[in-house]
């Protein structure tokens, strides 16, 4: 099986065949916040939907951590997990235990689609300047990047920054849901800074681990591989941009930032100033 041949067990699941559902939703989803939504919203008052924000976050912890520990019983965590951390060619058969690794494949995409939530939030409480181009960039193409791999190649190396991903998103949202609690929380979120950091060496983990097919042949399509670097250098360049931006201000320092939303932090990588008062925009 090469890459961009579509994986014949994942042909006539939900979502996984044409790729116009996908994109029709990616493309809604960017429609909505960007446009529909802004103008819905011009003249009403946002809504208030703190409490409905803060189950959300715990469900997202819930759900991240979940598909870390029994997608990585699947892949990654011994003693259950089997796949190699070096490289892991995809096994296209249909052996119950593989189709049961790329079902959780298949749940985590429907999750990456559920977090398009974090802007929808956004947009009803008229957050407007946290919606970035960072943020959305963010949430599409890693939506459109988990689609491809349950496309054309679901399980070996493509599974790495699921889970890599559903370690790094457990922590994220936990931070976001205490950020949700009120501004009483406020001297517990000393952290932000270093949960970018997590962030950032996410996307360098993913793109070393991408890197080790290209010099280490495990069967592992290069294809593949390729397309994960690009997506880790991109988001790499566009986080530190944002850590650039709001961490290193004047000569180095870090500059005072707003109370965090309680939705999403890290949104954005831009400043707003307000009467000698900066209040920074949040990215994913």
């Amino acid at each position: 099986m090469c890459f961009l041949f579509p994986d014949p067990r994942t042909q006539d699941w939900p979502l996984c065949g044409s790729p116009f559902p996908i994109l029709s939703i990616i493309l809604s989803y960017v429609y909505f916040v960007k446009v529909l939504g802004p103008q819905w919203m011009k003249g009403r008052p946002p809504f208030k939907i703190e409490k409905l924000i803060v189950l959300y976050n715990v469900l997202m912890v819930i759900f991240s951590a979940g598909f870390f520990l029994y997608g990585g019983s699947y892949s990654y965590i011994p003693p259950w997990g089997k796949f190699s951390w070096i490289c892991e060619p995809i096994n296209y058969s249909s052996e119950p235990e593989v189709i049961d690794t790329i079902t959780i494949g298949w749940w985590f995409l429907l999750l990456k689609i559920v977090e398009f939530a974090d802007t929808i939030f956004f947009v009803l409480r008229k957050k407007f300047t946290h919606i970035s181009a960072l943020h959305v960039i963010h949430h599409s193409l890693v939506a459109w990047g988990v689609w491809i791999g349950m496309k054309f190649g679901a399980g070996g190396s493509n599974a790495f920054f699921p889970f890599i991903n559903c370690f790094v998103h457990t922590i994220m949202y936990s931070y976001y849901c205490l950020a949700a609690l009120g501004p009483g929380m406020r001297k517990y979120l000393w952290w932000k800074k270093y949960l970018t950091i997590i962030q950032m060496i996410q996307f360098v983990l993913a793109f070393v681990h991408a890197m080790v097919p290209l010099f280490y042949d495990c069967g592992y399509q290069k294809g593949f591989a390729y397309a994960v670097m690009f997506h880790a250098l991109l988001f790499m360049g566009m986080f530190m941009n944002f850590y650039r931006h709001t961490y290193n201000k004047e000569g180095g320092k870090t500059s005072e930032h707003s109370a965090v939303d309680g939705t999403s932090s890290l949104r954005n990588g831009k400043s707003y100033k307000n009467g000698g008062s900066v209040a920074k925009v949040k990215a994913n």
